[in-house]
């Protein structure tokens, strides 16, 4: 891969359940825009209970009307945020949909999107023990990258892959979290580290074991999954500045180590969930987008 390729975008969606936040994802929308040619459409999804209302209440035609206004009254918010990008960007596009579930209302709309900006949403704790945060469904629903913007970007700033390199199963997804990381770090024009966090001697070893040789059993955790990493930095001809091995739990030392480095992005996977696996919260990258100073990227496992 030549180090001056261009990441091969044509739509990025910045897209949110409210205005707030939105001001803040647009100029990130405009860097990637301006770097790769991507079309932007702003998307906010929207619902009021006035929907619920019965005919004899709230009669059709009246609902209909208060419907379209409320939507008019965002499409205008909409217009307002992203004035100061027309002449500046290329293509740009606003609109507001109506839909009860405002995860179904944005991943309806991803066909031949290729990366998908969503700000932050400020959780209710006790709600979230009830339902999937709609930030947490994106990340595990969407088929392309997904950003969880939470602060403007900064002049100086460095982005961070996270790698699973555990064994080789893993090595296709790391492959896609590494390719979105170089494109990211090339679009931001800053360094590009790695991270592999790995589990502490107490989870993988018995106490003979660890009484024996605690370094050695170290030293091999940290070179199965050097050559892993090395191996794929090698594959993507990456550009990367540092590589970073842990000992312990990824979900505390990845933020860790992002928020010390002042990271601006970290980049990590997340698998997708069916079923009942969907009503557990709490995976690692759920966890670390609460953490994280900057912001999250989350790649699906490709297939």
């Amino acid at each position: 891969m030549s180090e001056h390729r261009k990441p091969i975008l044509s739509k990025v969606l910045v897209a949110n359940d409210r205005l707030e936040g939105i001001d803040v994802a647009l100029p990130k929308a405009a860097m990637i825009e301006h770097y790769s040619g991507a079309a932007i459409e702003v998307l906010e999804v929207i619902y009021d209970t006035v929907a619920e209302e019965p005919p004899t209440v709230l009669p059709p035609a009246d609902q209909a009307n208060l419907i379209e206004g409320l939507k008019a009254a965002e499409r205008n918010g909409l217009r307002r945020l992203v004035r100061a990008f027309e002449g500046k960007v290329a293509e740009i596009e606003t609109r507001v949909a109506w839909n009860k579930s405002a995860a179904a209302g944005i991943l309806a709309e991803l066909d031949g999107v290729d990366f998908l900006i969503k700000p932050i949403s400020r959780h209710n704790a006790l709600v979230d023990r009830l339902h999937a945060p709609l930030d947490w469904a994106l990340t595990r629903a969407a088929p392309c990258p997904v950003l969880i913007s939470k602060a403007p970007w900064t002049a100086s700033h460095t982005v961070l892959a996270a790698l699973d390199a555990g064994d080789e199963s893993h090595q296709a997804l790391n492959r896609a979290i590494l390719s979105t990381a170089i494109d990211l770090s090339r679009i931001l024009g800053c360094d590009l580290h790695v991270v592999c966090a790995y589990p502490s001697l107490g989870q993988s070893v018995n106490q003979l074991q660890v009484a024996m040789d605690y370094e050695g059993i170290k030293a091999d955790m940290r070179r199965t999954r050097r050559t892993l990493i090395e191996g794929l930095i090698a594959e993507l001809e990456a550009p990367v500045d540092e590589i970073h091995f842990l000992e312990g739990n990824a979900r505390e030392a990845i933020p860790e180590l992002a928020n010390r480095m002042g990271a601006v992005l970290t980049v990590l996977g997340t698998a997708a969930r069916r079923g009942l696996s969907q009503l557990i919260l709490g995976n690692t990258s759920e966890a670390i987008i609460g953490a994280l100073d900057g912001d999250l990227v989350t790649v699906r496992e490709p297939g």
